[in-house]
C-alpha cells in the first residue's frame, strides 16, 4: 500500500508540472484529488442479528488522488485515467482497504458518417468501501452480500455509429466484463452483451428501436442448503437476457426532456435446462440540464440485469431521483445527491425446475453533500460535508431462516480539488442510460466529443446524446 501511494503522489505532482507542456501538443494533464474524515456505524456492512453478527462503528478517513490525461485531433479524441484509492479505519485496521481503478475510452472518426469507440477498464477494491469511492450524485444502489470481500474486475467496450442521413442514425456495441472476488472459492462472473440500435431525430424528438442480447455466465453459485450438518455444494449458472425496446425522447423546451423506453426481455436458463422466462421492461424518465453543469432527473426502470455481488440476473423496479443544483450562489453553496429504492427478485430455478423468481431483497439509498466551492480562489475545490445511509432487506427462503438486513450510516468531511482548472463544467450527476445503450451489463456508457471533419457539418444529437 505504501508504495502504491507513493506512486500516486508522484504522478499528481508530475501533472501539475507538465501541463503546459502538454498543452501545446492538443494534450491536456489534470491532477485530482479527494480526502475524507468521518464516522460509520458499519464498518463491514454486516447484517444485523440474527442472521449477522452485527454493525461496530468506527471513524474513517479515505484519500484518493488520481490522473486524467486527454488527447485530441481532428478525428480521435482519447482519455486515460487512473485513481488510486485509500479508506483507513482507526479501531479495525484489518477494515482498511486500497483500490486502484484505471481506464481508457477512445473515440475515432473513421469517415465523414461513420465512428468507433473503444474503451477499457480494470479495478480492484472492497465491497465495504466501493460506495464511498463515488460522489453523492453517482453511487447507485445495489444489493450486496454483506461483509467484506476483496474484487478485482475488468471490462472492455466497442460500438460503431453509422449516420445514412443527418436524421437517421444506426449503432452497435459490444460489451464484456469479467468480476472476481478474492476468496477461497471464487464466485466469478463473466458477462458478454451485444445490442443494435436504430434512431430517427426529429426537430424536438428522438426515436429509436433497441435489440440487445446478453449471456451471463456465474461461477460456484452455492446451493441452498438449510441443514449446517451437510457439506455446502456449488454449481454454475449460464443465462441469456434478450430485450427489445422502443424508445422516444423529447426536448421540453431548453433545459428539460423526457424519455419513455417500452419493451419485453425474455431470460433463458441455458444450463438448467429451466426454460425461459418474458416479463415487460421500461423506463421513464424527467431530466434537466444547465449549461453551467446543474442537473437533476427523476427515473423508473423495471428491467433484468445482473448482479455481479449476488451472483443473480434479478428482474427489478428502481426509482431514483438524482440532483446537482447551486442553493446560495452568492455564497458558492451548493447540494448534490442522490436517492434510490430498488425492488429486486433473482431469477432462478423453482422446486418444478420452472425458470421463476426468487426472494425479494429491497435496497434503499440516500446520498446527499453539500458543497462550498470558491472556484474563484482555487480551481476546481470544494468543501463538502456528506451523508449517506443504506439499508437492504433480504427474505429468507424458509421460515426457520431469518430475514437479511444490512443498515449503514456514514458521515463524511471531504475536501476535492482538481489541477488545472477543468474548463467544460459537465455533469455531475449519473443520469439512467436508455436501454440498448449499453447492453443488460449496465455499464454506463462514456462519450467524449471530438472536433468535425473539415468541410462537415457536426453530426446531431442521436438517442444517446439526448439522455446525457
Amino acid at each position: 500500500m505504501r508504495s502504491g501511494r507513493g506512486i500516486a503522489v508522484a504522478a499528481f505532482g508530475c501533472a501539475i508540472l507538465t501541463h503546459h507542456d502538454a498543452g501545446a501538443q492538443d494534450a491536456t494533464l489534470h491532477g485530482v484529488f479527494t480526502g475524507s474524515i468521518g464516522v460509520t456505524d458499519n464498518v463491514s456492512s454486516a447484517a444485523e442479528p440474527p442472521a449477522g453478527p452485527g454493525p461496530d462503528a468506527d471513524g474513517l478517513a479515505t484519500a484518493s488522488p488520481g490522473l486524467i490525461f486527454t488527447y485530441t485531433t481532428p478525428r480521435t479524441a482519447q482519455t486515460l485515467s487512473y485513481t488510486f484509492s485509500t479508506s483507513l479505519f482507526f479501531q479495525h485496521s484489518e477494515a482498511s482497504s486500497y483500490s486502484n481503478v484505471a481506464a481508457w475510452s477512445g473515440r475515432f472518426v473513421t469517415s465523414p458518417r461513420t465512428s468507433l469507440t473503444l474503451g477499457a477498464s480494470g479495478s480492484q477494491g472492497q465491497l465495504n468501501t466501493f460506495q464511498l469511492e463515488q460522489t453523492p450524485g453517482t453511487t447507485t444502489v445495489q444489493g450486496t452480500a454483506g461483509g467484506t470481500t476483496n474484487f478485482v474486475q475488468g471490462s472492455f467496450n466497442e460500438g460503431f455509429s453509422f449516420q445514412p442521413s443527418p436524421v437517421w442514425s444506426l449503432g452497435q456495441a459490444a460489451t464484456f466484463a469479467v468480476y472476481n472476488p478474492l476468496q477461497d472459492r471464487p464466485q466469478r462472473t463473466y458477462s458478454a452483451a451485444n445490442t443494435l440500435t436504430a434512431g430517427r431525430s426529429f426537430r424536438h424528438d428522438v426515436a429509436a428501436l433497441a435489440l440487445s442480447v446478453g449471456y451471463t455466465h456465474f461461477d460456484n453459485v452455492p446451493v441452498t442448503d438449510t441443514d449446517p450438518a451437510t457439506e455446502d455444494t456449488y454449481t454454475s449458472r449460464d443465462q441469456l437476457l434478450s430485450t427489445l425496446v422502443a424508445s422516444w425522447q423529447h426536448d421540453l423546451g431548453r433545459r428539460f426532456s423526457s424519455q419513455l423506453d417500452l419493451g419485453g426481455v425474455v431470460a433463458t436458463d441455458l444450463a438448467g435446462g429451466a426454460g425461459s422466462l418474458a416479463r415487460p421492461s421500461g423506463l421513464a424518465a424527467l431530466r434537466y440540464l444547465h449549461e453551467r453543469g446543474d442537473a437533476a432527473e427523476l427515473a423508473y426502470t423495471y428491467a433484468a440485469t445482473p448482479n455481479v455481488f449476488l451472483q443473480q440476473i434479478q428482474l427489478s423496479h428502481m426509482l431514483t431521483l438524482r440532483a446537482a443544483v447551486p442553493i446560495l450562489p452568492a455564497w458558492h453553496l451548493s447540494v448534490e445527491g442522490s436517492a434510490s429504492a430498488q425492488l429486486a427478485q433473482p431469477l432462478e430455478t423453482n422446486a418444478e425446475g420452472d425458470l421463476d423468481t426468487g426472494p425479494t431483497t429491497l435496497a434503499v439509498l440516500t446520498d446527499i453533500g453539500l458543497l462550498w466551492s470558491p472556484v474563484i480562489v482555487i480551481p476546481d475545490f470544494a468543501l463538502a460535508l456528506r451523508y449517506q445511509h443504506s439499508n437492504q432487506r433480504t427474505e429468507a427462503r424458509t421460515a426457520e431462516l431469518p430475514d437479511t438486513r444490512v443498515v449503514r450510516n456514514t458521515l463524511l468531511l471531504s475536501v476535492s480539488g482538481a489541477f488545472p482548472r477543468q474548463m467544460a463544467p459537465g455533469s455531475r450527476i449519473l443520469m439512467t442510460q436508455p436501454f440498448g445503450s449499453a447492453g443488460p451489463s449496465g455499464t454506463p456508457r462514456q462519450q467524449t466529443p471530438s472536433e468535425p471533419l473539415e468541410d462537415e457539418a457536426p453530426a446531431s444529437a442521436g438517442a444517446g446524446d439526448a439522455a446525457r
